[in-house]
């Protein structure tokens, strides 16, 4: 997010937001990934190394190498959860990646949200057709509740789990 500095859209903005988002946009534009692990907030971790692997990849993951991959389809997940719905990323955007995802969710520690993916994945049908052509109102109803629960955070804050996975594996950066 760009501050635009002659008509603040924004007029709750403080100068130290500003700055901060500025700060950030900085260290995206020139991938400055010392820069990046400076980040004292968690969120703004999150969003400039979204950003980050977004610019680099074109939202092709099989680019990435394997830490930033695995980063990057939970990125991804989340950000489909809580702007739609898993389905949009388990069968829209990405559904090559459903297992491979789930194996991510695991490797950063949300268990609880692998196994809600796990199960989402199962609901799915096999044939790769459109989970609302086949499902009926248990399994829509199913669908719904673990679509909930994953947005629900069951893990904690996702933004935190990045970071913890990503200064364990600083040396991939």
């Amino acid at each position: 997010m760009q501050v635009n500095e002659p008509n603040n859209e924004f007029p709750w903005m403080t100068e130290e937001i500003k700055n901060q988002i500025r700060n950030r946009d900085k260290i995206v534009k020139e991938e400055d990934i010392n820069g990046l692990f400076q980040l004292s907030d968690n969120d703004d971790f999150s969003i400039a190394l979204y950003e980050i692997l977004s610019n680099r990849c074109n939202f092709n993951p099989d680019t990435l190498n394997p830490t930033h991959r695995t980063l990057f389809l939970c990125m991804l997940l989340e950000n489909a959860g809580q702007a739609d719905h898993i389905l949009g990323f388990l069968q829209e955007d990405f559904p090559k990646y459903a297992d491979e995802t789930i194996n991510a969710l695991n490797k950063i520690d949300a268990t609880k949200s692998s196994e809600i993916i796990k199960q989402a994945v199962q609901l799915l049908p096999k044939d790769g057709s459109w989970f609302f052509e086949t499902a009926n109102e248990s399994s829509l109803n199913l669908m719904s509740r673990l679509d909930s629960e994953f947005s629900s955070y069951p893990d904690g804050l996702m933004c935190d789990l990045y970071r913890k996975f990503a200064d364990n594996h600083r040396s991939d950066f």
